[in-house]
């Protein structure tokens, strides 16, 4: 009766170890195939946001954020105030808006100049809501976050849709005219919400709006 031949340990082992390579060869070689095969089927798609791959970039946190002027250009003036309860007669009679003989009290900033300028997002945010009214002019009301709010009205060159993922500092429009501050050919009334309340933002420039918002 003829012995069983045993193969030596070291013959073995790097048997094994010939055999786990050509595995791992085959199942690479598999998924490589079935990856391209995926990347090329894609080829065929049109994608609904676009930026996802190609022109995607971050909108930084508002609340990390300092709250910035709606413009840029060095030529822009106070045409009309933020009605403060607080400030004195005469600085609330400036804060008065008249319209079709009733008085009411300016919830926001107007801007002017006399030439036409930008208009930017003072925060980071998204579009929510973009609208054409016949008193207002047009508008865009940007979402900065779940408790701050910011609209701007009486635009012209709206540059941004509902939806739109804003930078602070991007262009949104251009400066226009409104029915309301029917005298100013290029301005801008601005408008922030805090907790669904309206502030004064000429008192919170600069200010990180966390802390604005405690």
């Amino acid at each position: 009766m003829k012995k069983k031949r045993k193969l030596k340990k070291g013959i073995k082992i790097s048997l094994f170890t010939i055999l786990f390579f050509a595995v791992c060869a085959t199942f690479y070689s598999l998924v490589a195939n079935k990856s391209s095969e995926m990347l090329s089927a894609m080829d065929d798609f049109t994608f609904v946001n676009d930026y996802i791959f190609d022109n995607y970039s971050p909108v930084m946190n508002s609340d990390e954020e300092s709250l910035i002027r709606p413009y840029s250009s060095e030529n822009i003036s106070l045409y009309r105030n933020y009605y403060d309860k607080d400030a004195t007669s005469e600085e609330q009679e400036k804060s008065i808006v008249l319209s079709d003989g009733t008085y009411i009290q300016n919830s926001g900033i107007d801007y002017k100049s006399n030439e036409s300028f930008d208009v930017v997002s003072s925060l980071s945010g998204t579009v929510t809501n973009i609208t054409k009214d016949t008193l207002l002019g047009d508008t865009i009301e940007i979402k900065s976050s779940d408790n701050v709010v910011v609209t701007y009205q009486s635009l012209s060159d709206v540059k941004v849709k509902k939806g739109d993922q804003i930078n602070q500092g991007e262009v949104i429009a251009k400066s226009g005219k409104c029915s309301i501050n029917a005298d100013v050919e290029n301005g801008l009334h601005y408008e922030v919400y805090i907790n669904g309340k309206p502030i004064n933002p000429e008192k919170y420039y600069d200010k990180v709006i966390k802390e604005a918002n405690k």
